[in-house]
């Protein structure tokens, strides 16, 4: 882990981090979409300007406790997605104590506009768009670290699809992230090359999830990464049977991210 990384963690450890409730913890039986019945949660709608003008609409989790710090959170979606896609997911990681944030990214859901919608784009048009939602996840991230109630030195990163290729470069830009979650990554996509910027984590704690037919596709990006890292294991992969399209449509595959998540935020603390 880069220096800078490595202050932000000791950092860390001097405020007090807000902790799952017991109930929620002990993981009661999960509906089928992976919160018990009762617990859906749509979050709070939120607007946020990016650096260049644009205004992205959100939906945030905040933290549990008003009282304590809560480590934050950033989901990202694949593209042609939309932030309601990781409504089930953002509800998990508030339970496990995560103060979340999930957004439209620019031209995608309720942040589309006219000349700025994903599904009206061409190829090209759409792979300008990706790179410029960088800004997205920089607005994003100040916002959610200005939170009164969120520990400004612990953020952790959530990408889905293509949206790992923007949580991944975010990750190596940004010193307060404290562990980063791709969720079925593509080795290039999008004009990034995801394998690349791995090399450049420098030892960030990661999570790749993927089905058991993608195992050693996430296997391959963990082996050339841990070479450009001097042989550094720093990638936990979790396979699941996913029984629809999409790995979260697992009902496991929540509860297992908020457990991790929460270990690498507040070590020893994930299975409260």
């Amino acid at each position: 882990m880069p220096p800078a990384q490595a202050l932000a963690a000791l950092a860390l450890l001097a405020a007090p981090l807000v902790l799952p409730a017991s109930a929620a913890a002990a993981g009661l039986p999960p509906a089928a979409s992976g919160l018990p019945d009762g617990e859906e949660d749509k979050g709070e709608r939120v607007e946020i300007v990016t650096g260049d003008k644009l205004v992205l609409v959100g939906s945030y989790y905040p933290g549990r406790s008003t009282k304590q710090v809560s480590p934050g959170a950033l989901l990202v979606h694949d593209a042609g997605g939309q932030r309601a896609d990781l409504d089930v997911l953002a509800a998990r990681l508030q339970r496990q104590g995560f103060a979340v944030l999930v957004l439209d990214l620019r031209g995608h859901g309720n942040s589309a506009k006219a000349g700025l919608d994903w599904e009206s784009m061409a190829p090209a048009e759409r792979e300008r768009l990706w790179a410029f939602a960088m800004r997205d996840l920089k607005a994003g991230s100040e916002w959610l670290r200005t939170q009164p109630a969120v520990h400004a030195a612990s953020v952790s990163l959530v990408g889905v699809r293509a949206g790992c290729t923007l949580a991944v470069r975010q990750a190596v830009r940004d010193e307060t992230v404290r562990s980063l979650v791709l969720l079925d990554p593509q080795a290039e996509q999008l004009g990034f090359n995801l394998a690349k910027d791995l090399e450049a984590l420098g030892g960030l704690p990661t999570y790749i999830g993927v089905s058991k037919e993608e195992h050693s596709k996430a296997q391959r990006l963990a082996e050339f990464s841990q070479r450009g890292n001097g042989g550094i294991d720093f990638i936990q992969i979790a396979t699941f049977k996913a029984p629809g399209t999409t790995l979260l449509s697992d009902s496991r595959v929540p509860a297992d991210i908020a457990r991790w998540m929460m270990q690498k935020a507040v070590p020893g603390k994930g299975d409260r």
